[in-house]
Parts: C-alpha cells; structure tokens; sequence
C-alpha cells in the first residue's frame, strides 16, 4: 500500500513512478491512498480512472483539513530551537495565522491579518510596541527575534496572559521562512487532530481492504 499527497500532477507521478520502477512480483500489492485532496469527487471522476488505468486500486481519498495544518507553538519552538523565556502554558495552543511584525503597532494594528484569530507574530525583541500591541489580541505566540529579550514588565504579562515568548538567535525574514518551510508533524499529545484524521480515514479509506492485505 502507497499514501501519497499534493497536487493531482504530483500524486499521478508517484504511482506512475511506483507501477514502472519498482518491483512488485511477488508483493500484496493492496493500492493507494491518496491524502489531502482538495476536491474528493473531482478526483474520483477524473483522476481516479487515470490510476485505475495503471493497474493501481485507489482504496481512499482523504480530504484536505485544514485544521490538521495548523502547528502548536510548541511545535514551532521545537523547529526553530528557540528558548521558551514565558507563557509556557501556552505551548499547546495552535498558530492558525502568521503576522510578520516588521511595520509600527499603529500600522499592524489596522492591517486586516493582524485582527485574526490565534496569530504567531514575529518580531524583534526590541519591538515593545509591537510586542505589547500583539498581547493586546488574540496571539497564540510570539517569536522574538535577534536574541533581543524584551523589557520584564512585557515578560510578566506575557506570562499572565499564557502566551508564549520564544526567543530566537535569527532574524525576522530568517525566522519567517525557517516557519514556512517547516515540515509539519501530528505529535502524539494533539488530541483533537488525531480524532479528526481517524474520522476522515474511517469515512473515505476502504480499511477492510486495507487491514487485510
């Protein structure tokens, strides 16, 4: 069995690459599944026929969720080897949105991705306005770049209030792309995440099939 993913071009590629590279004589070859699928029923009429023609079974078709996309800030501290300097508790907390702080509190504060919900924001530990204006929201983190660590009276509240300070070595535009780069992993203690992917594998993937091979 093959779990693939990404774009229909991609996805064909792979179980292209797998039905003429590979060596299957003699292997329970059972099908594959195909992960992250933005449109399930453009799929199956389009693409599926396609990879039925290769001699390949598609035992399922995963919908995209966003949801299972979202990293915890924990995680992001994980990527980024930052060190936690407070609102520990908040780790767990899940960044749906990502603020580049690099223009004044009074401009963030009118830019329309600023005023969304569970944000990471990255800015310079010498940003206190940036820094103050961000706790002031709903903020799921805030990444402090430059090694600058921001005034006590910030570290306390940002204590307070639960929300996590990671501190970094890079810069803004470094520590930007480091994020956006990064691979995304389930980790064991999400919860919530793992009951959703269990009830999208249950509604879309033959698991009779794919249990018995």
């Amino acid at each position: 069995m093959v779990v693939t993913g990404g774009d229909e071009r991609t996805i064909l590629d792979d179980i292209t690459f797998v039905t003429n590279h590979l060596n299957l004589d003699g292997v329970s070859f059972a099908g594959v599944i195909v992960n992250r699928a933005y449109d399930i029923e453009d799929f199956k009429t389009t693409y599926a026929p396609i990879i039925a023609g290769l001699g390949v079974q598609v035992l399922g078709v995963i919908p995209y969720a966003v949801e299972l996309t979202h990293p915890s800030v924990g995680f992001l501290s994980e990527c980024l080897f930052a060190k936690v300097i407070a609102g520990e508790v908040g780790l767990s907390t899940v960044a749906k949105n990502i603020f580049v702080g690099a223009m004044s509190a009074d401009a963030a504060r009118r830019h329309p991705s600023f005023g969304r919900t569970k944000k990471l924001v990255i800015t310079s530990g010498d940003r206190s306005d940036m820094i103050l204006a961000s706790l002031e929201g709903d903020t799921a983190g805030i990444v402090l770049t430059n090694n600058i660590s921001p005034p006590s009276t910030i570290i306390s509240q940002a204590a307070q209030k639960g929300v996590p300070l990671l501190l970094v070595p890079d810069d803004t535009y470094q520590v930007a792309k480091q994020i956006d780069d990064a691979q995304y992993l389930l980790k064991r203690d999400e919860q919530e995440k793992i009951q959703l992917l269990e009830k999208l594998v249950r509604e879309n993937v033959d698991l009779k099939t794919v249990l018995g091979s």
